[in-house]
């Protein structure tokens, strides 16, 4: 997949500006808080259908403005494809792909792939496993979007079972239809999370011992109904995730809470052997998430047969100089956008763009 250009007009801090990319690497630098992470927060917009920062849709229309508009042009499939998103702060998100509506974001997806690799994600192993989850879940989507949809129609009755949880009286019988239909869901979400993990494990290990120069080997397991997840445990899942529902109706009828299903699982990390959560040091954490991103990427690949955008968000000064090597030297093969303040440390780059952005603005614009 290749985005050729992107105009954005009253987004976030620019107020029109048009921007035309390489096929390959775009170095996009500049002062911070400048504009350079609301480029990929557009091209983001664009993949699945929402903002990866803002909690609305509307919190991007540039402040004073009343309406929004993003436009993209970019290559999918040996396809060209034209994307339109309009914002108004009174009516609902518009998207159109080659000029025809999308009604649900689940229409949307798959049509511009992209993986993004920001700083908040290299706590990802030592945080909660609520992002761990969600990090997983938004490329599982993107592979397969009828994913999103039950992910969305669990957490409605999920949302529908703490409510009747918190009744003064609480309707067991109905209680019971919402269990049922959440456990359909449950065994294909978890299904779904647990393929994903295996893959990318497969993937990551050697990216991993590549990184290393051999010296650890990554694993990584799926923790759902309090236990590990393993192929007899998905053989038997219905069973399995049946009888602990069963188990823990009267903790949850107690608690008045919803302590059981997809909604609680984690993903644990292990290098060599040991839980990096609790043994690993913090650059050990850095690189296991960096070798997961890319991972993700081979799998984009490996299951549609062409590479996702790849948005690296300032996590260049993050990395140690041999990572930062990695990144540049040895993931040539698709289009990357890289954010940063200082360009020198991309001054020996064969090939690429340079995009100096000023207070929402492309300041200067530099082909090697």
């Amino acid at each position: 997949m290749i985005v050729k250009n992107l105009k954005l007009c009253n987004f976030r801090n620019y107020e029109d500006q048009k921007f035309e990319f390489d096929e390959k690497l775009n170095i996009i630098y500049g002062n911070n808080a400048q504009g350079k992470t609301n480029i990929l927060e557009a091209l983001y917009l664009f993949s699945l259908g929402k903002s990866n920062r803002a909690a609305h849709d509307t919190d991007v229309i540039k402040f004073g403005q009343n309406e929004a508009q993003l436009d993209i042009a970019f290559i999918s499939k040996n396809r060209e494809i034209s994307g339109n998103i309009q914002l108004d702060l009174k009516k609902r998100k518009r998207i159109f792909i080659n000029e025809i509506p999308v009604r649900k974001n689940s229409e949307l997806l798959g049509n511009l792939n992209v993986v993004f690799f920001g700083p908040e994600y290299l706590s990802l192993i030592r945080e909660g496993p609520k992002k761990r989850r969600k990090n997983i879940d938004i490329t599982i989507s993107q592979l397969r979007p009828h994913y999103l949809s039950a992910v969305s129609d669990y957490k409605k009755l999920n949302d529908q079972k703490s409510s009747i949880l918190k009744c003064e009286k609480i309707d067991e019988l109905l209680l019971s239809v919402i269990d049922d239909k959440m456990l359909q869901l449950s065994e294909y979400i978890i299904k779904m999370r647990y393929e994903y993990i295996k893959k990318i494990e497969k993937i990551a290990k050697n990216i991993q011992l590549d990184i290393s120069g051999g010296k650890e080997v990554l694993s990584m397991n799926y923790i759902s109904c309090g236990i590990r997840i393993g192929e007899e445990e998905i053989k038997n899942l219905v069973h399995i995730v049946r009888k602990k529902m069963i188990e823990l109706r009267s903790r949850e009828l107690k608690y008045r809470e919803c302590i059981f299903g997809p909604h609680r699982d984690d993903i644990e990390f292990y290098i060599n052997g040991n839980d990096l959560k609790l043994f690993g040091s913090q650059g050990q954490q850095k690189t296991a998430i960096l070798v997961q991103k890319i991972a993700e990427v081979e799998l984009f690949k490996n299951e549609i047969g062409e590479y996702p955008v790849l948005l690296l968000d300032d996590i260049m000064s993050e990395l140690d100089s041999v990572r930062q090597d990695y990144v540049i030297n040895k993931i040539d093969n698709m289009q990357i956008f890289i954010t940063c303040t200082d360009s020198e440390k991309f001054k020996n780059l064969k090939s690429g763009k340079f995009l100096k952005i000023d207070k929402g603005r492309l300041l200067e614009c530099t082909s090697i």
